[in-house]
């Protein structure tokens, strides 16, 4: 690198300060996010299915008659 590359390396504080967060809101985001989706995935695939009635019926009370 010549002395005119070197200035176009230049990150100033202001910038790098907002990557660092970027970086460590990701870091500390990113296991809340996953636990979040993959509870919601599992409680959608072992949602219980209806259980049958005493009775035998398969239509709800109001609607037999």
């Amino acid at each position: 690198m010549n002395g005119q590359d070197l200035h176009l390396a230049y990150i100033d504080p202001g910038a790098g300060s907002i990557v660092i967060q970027v970086i460590i809101g990701t870091v500390l985001a990113a296991p809340y996010v996953l636990r979040k989706q993959l509870m919601r995935a599992y409680h959608a695939l072992r949602r219980r299915k209806p259980e049958p009635r005493p009775d035998g019926g398969s239509q709800p009370p109001s609607a037999a008659g």
